[in-house]
């Protein structure tokens, strides 16, 4: 059985690697990019091997990978699978057959643990440490053990829910020979810290969550087991909470193993559930850089399939006496096990994973800085995807800057003439702390392109999801306004269609439209002169649309009839301002402004208003 359960894991992993080899959606954009980045030219720069936020464990590991490219870190993340799967099965040879057997699919198959693991993220790293902790554990191999555990904190902040119990563990048996090997792992770190920086404690003085509050907000406190079933899926799910609702049953039962149930539920269960919870109140307070991203949970998968599979599976055996019993039990559990855990995953993750629309954006983008990267010009980015697409190396201050903030210093000291600075809405109004408006009212950045999404979308903070590519020149920029139309007449644009009606309540620039799909059309919006560097789209008014409807503004275009863009935004009842930018367009493109009215309701727009600002800019 054993062998079987070790082969599944193996299979797992090379499955795992077959999918990322397929998949178009490769990345996860920030952290993951990060990593990756990090881990590749740490050769280049040794001084990465102790970054905190690229995760020093992982790098050391994982940077002979990523000298082969992204690709090199996906195949490192299926071997890490792969080594978890093994130290799951045999940590679970007293637990028989059926409990090694089904381990593996739980664990491999669980949706967030497949796309860390093909993303090429941290988080499947945590899980081995884990779990090799837990298998040495089992074998009273107790240093060896805690020296393990004592890694955690260089693969992962989720250590903070795993370490200390297996300190506390460590206590509660007196095993006061192996408690001081928990610190082994920040031992050494702080050692090498005082030779390289001279500060022991840079660990906690350099962490780089300390002053990240209240940065992306905050959510509700039962975010994450809201979405539970999505990080661990449903088999394991199911079965992870019959395990521990049978716990104190089969502990009592089972009088040759409580000493390892109680291990398992110490070091195994209350982790999973500390770091839950732990990630639930950080979302739920803004603290710490929480970002409310349900992919932390996977830290979690390794121990709770472990935990699940030990606890059924020893309750089994208790139940299960005769061999062929349990034999015939062990392969038809399998079986369902495996179909199940299969149909879940195609149902949550769709596989293979195409590219996202915000990968495509950033491409388009990346590309575009690389048609203007000559001359020794310098790029500062706020959006870590770019350096990686645009082939640049990040940590090479010659080509490469990363920019939190800019002050006035910043920009008469670090930027010099034909410097390009790539800013996005998404981080750099966020992480970044840089608003748009603070770059485009500075007359010593010209905007050499804008780049908009095919499918618009809002980002964190409300903001709309666009790039800037500006050059450090100084230009003058202006603008002028034309009315299109003004509080509901029609004044400047052609090809305007409004289904309106007689409205009950009479008031001044009231419109009253219709209940069709598409009561308002507007076909001759102007197009972006040659001159101007892009048009701003401007609509405002007052809606009045009834409680349970559903209204739509949009903006759309095409070419051929194809679709090249379309931003949709919903219309509540209250103040509406729907604001895009049109940077030029190609000649033949359609581009067209409607109102859809989802919920085929009346609804009534007071002092509805449309107007194009032309931006143009000019040498100072």
């Amino acid at each position: 059985m054993e062998a079987a359960a070790i082969a599944v894991g193996v299979l797992g992993g090379v499955v795992l690697l077959l999918l990322r080899a397929v998949s178009e959606g490769l990345l996860e954009m920030g952290d993951g990019v990060n990593h990756y980045m990090i881990a590749r030219y740490s050769w280049r720069h040794p001084e990465l091997f102790m970054d905190l936020w690229g995760k020093p464990l992982f790098t050391l590991l994982a940077s002979p990978f990523a000298q082969l490219g992204h690709v090199g870190v996906a195949a490192f993340n299926a071997l890490v699978a792969t080594a978890t799967a093994w130290a799951g099965v045999r940590s679970l040879r007293p637990a028989g057959g059926a409990a090694q057997l089904t381990f593996p699919f739980l664990m491999l198959l669980a949706p967030q643990y497949v796309l860390m693991v093909i993303a090429g993220m941290t988080e499947p790293l945590f899980g081995l440490l884990t779990l090799l902790t837990l298998l040495l554990l089992l074998h009273e191999r107790t240093v060896m053990a805690a020296t393990i555990a004592s890694l955690t904190p260089f693969a992962r902040p989720e250590y903070i829910a795993f370490l200390p119990l297996v300190m506390g563990w460590f206590i509660l048996q007196r095993n006061w020979r192996a408690l001081p090997w928990c610190l082994a792992g920040l031992v050494a770190y702080g050692a090498i810290m005082t030779v390289v920086k001279g500060e022991p404690l840079w660990f906690w003085t350099s962490d780089p969550y300390r002053h990240a509050d209240g940065v992306y907000g905050s959510g509700p406190l039962n975010f994450f087991t809201a979405r539970a079933e999505t990080v661990f899926g449903r088999p394991l799910l199911t079965f992870g909470v019959s395990a521990l609702l049978l716990w104190p049953l089969i502990h009592w039962k089972d009088n040759d193993h409580r000493r390892q149930h109680r291990l398992m539920l110490v070091c195994a269960a209350l982790p999973v559930l500390g770091i839950v919870a732990v990630h639930s109140v950080l979302w739920h307070t803004g603290m710490r850089g929480s970002a409310g991203l349900v992919r932390v949970l996977a830290t979690a998968v390794p121990l709770a399939g472990l935990f699940t599979a030990w606890t059924l599976g020893r309750g089994a055996s208790l139940v299960l006496q005769r061999r062929w019993v349990a034999a015939l039990t062990a392969v038809l559990l399998t079986a369902g096990t495996a179909v199940w855990s299969i149909d879940d995953l195609t149902k949550q993750v769709r596989l293979p994973i195409p590219q996202e629309m915000n990968q495509r954006f950033l491409d388009a983008a990346s590309f575009g800085l690389k048609e203007h990267l000559r001359d020794g010009r310098r790029v500062y980015s706020t959006h870590p995807y770019i350096a990686f697409r645009s082939e640049v190396d990040p940590f090479d201050t010659a080509q490469y800057h990363p920019i939190w903030g800019l002050s006035e210093e910043d920009v008469e000291r670090r930027f010099r003439p034909g410097d390009l600075l790539l800013w996005d809405s998404q981080l750099g109004s966020n992480e970044a702390g840089i608003p748009l408006e603070r770059v485009l009212n500075d007359g010593r950045f010209a905007v050499l392109e804008t780049f908009e999404p095919p499918e618009g979308s809002l980002v964190l903070g409300g903001h709309v999801y666009e790039i800037f590519l500006f050059e450090r020149r100084d230009v003058v920029r202006s603008f002028t306004i034309d009315t299109l139309i003004w509080q509901g007449t029609v004044r400047g644009v052609s090809g305007v269609r409004m289904d309106t009606v007689r409205c009950d309540e009479q008031a001044p620039f009231r419109l009253c439209l219709k209940e069709g799909e598409f009561p308002l059309e507007i076909l001759g919006l102007p197009f972006p002169g040659p001159e101007s560097i892009y048009d701003e789209l401007i609509v405002t008014a007052d809606a009045r649309v009834e409680e349970g409807s559903r209204l739509t503004i949009a903006y759309s275009q095409k070419v051929a009839g194809k679709g090249i863009r379309y931003d949709q935004e919903d219309v509540p009842t209250g103040a509406l301002v729907f604001n895009r930018r049109i940077p030029p367009m190609d000649p033949g493109t359609e581009h067209v402004l409607y109102l859809w009215n989802i919920g085929k309701r009346p609804f009534a727009l007071d002092n509805f208003s449309v107007l194009r600002k032309r931006w143009t800019q000019r040498p100072a």
